[in-house]
């Protein structure tokens, strides 16, 4: 059973892609069918009737959810307090929701918004001021908030899942351009994910792994470490992105600086890090010890 909290302003194509799910047999849970089954064929709806679908958009959730049914909640989601009060009433029922993000650019949600015609809950119109106001006014989630996945074209943007652990060791062996690194092992990253499971943020294209970034964060300091993208796919600005994406993780939680892991030598990676505004800082030097892996009296090994 899952949840998702699909988010995005007008225009972004929120419809097509509960629509898609609902053929799935997902539920849909969405405030403009409500309104449109109500009556409505103008927006903004009588402010009247929003606390009545409000009410319902709940109590149909926790039915769905209660049944073990998959929910899909779609509305603009357009801040951060909304998010989390869905978060929130998933978590009481024993789910949890994942937010899905479908950003759009002003000039792409112009054009799709023209075209309505007022036909049904999902087409209708709008005008320009206010297709602009949502943009404007849209609090986009950042990978601050958990589980959160971006869905920009074939592009992918998500946090990790514990299923993803043996890719992630075969992505890293291939990518991760450093041989002088201690060996992975999948219960380092195992504990990595169990400790803070927004660290790692993935890049996928056609359902496979194809740029990461580690967004570590211990309550005091930000860390970056393990960008890598593809040879296959380098030059799209995947690096970029997920560059952006973590910095905009841990600025969310508090950080005042950000240091990054870069290898010596990696003049390509070393480019996308001072592009972002990186250097580096030359009055101090990273001191390394080595410890390995360690023996529990009992002889177990502990990594």
């Amino acid at each position: 059973m899952a949840v998702i909290l699909l988010c995005g302003a007008a225009g972004s194509g929120k419809s097509t892609y509960a629509r898609r799910l609902e053929t799935d047999g997902w539920v849909r849970l969405c405030f403009d069918v409500e309104t449109w089954r109500r009556g409505v064929r103008t927006l903004p709806a009588p402010p009247d009737l929003l606390p009545g679908i409000e009410d319902e958009l709940e109590a149909r959730l926790a039915e769905a959810v209660r049944a073990g049914r998959d929910v899909v909640v779609d509305l603009s989601f357009a801040t951060r307090e909304l998010r989390d009060a869905y978060r929130g009433l998933a978590a009481d029922l024993g789910a949890v929701a994942e937010t899905v993000h479908l950003p759009v650019d002003m000039s792409t949600a112009l054009d799709r918004v023209r075209q309505r015609r007022d036909t049904g809950p999902d087409d209708y119109r709008l005008t320009d001021e206010v297709v602009r106001a949502q943009l404007e006014g849209f609090d986009a989630p950042t990978f601050a908030e958990h589980p959160l996945t971006i869905v920009d074209g074939d592009l992918v943007l998500r946090h990790a899942r514990p299923a993803d652990v043996g890719e992630l060791l075969e992505f890293w062996s291939g990518s991760a351009e450093n041989a002088s690194r201690p060996q992975d092992s999948e219960v380092a990253v195992e504990r990595l994910l169990a400790r803070d499971p927004a660290a790692v943020i993935v890049a996928d294209v056609d359902d496979r792994i194809v740029g990461t970034v580690i967004a570590g964060w211990d309550g005091w300091r930000a860390h970056l470490y393990r960008l890598a993208v593809g040879r296959d796919v380098r030059g799209r600005g995947i690096a970029r992105q997920l560059l952006r994406h973590a910095e905009e993780r841990l600025l969310d939680l508090g950080a005042t600086r950000l240091d990054a892991m870069v290898l010596d030598g990696n003049e390509a990676g070393a480019a996308v890090w001072r592009a972002a505004g990186y250097a580096p800082q030359g009055e101090w030097s990273r001191w390394v010890k080595p410890v390995g892996p360690r023996q529990t009296p009992g002889g177990a090994t502990v990594e």
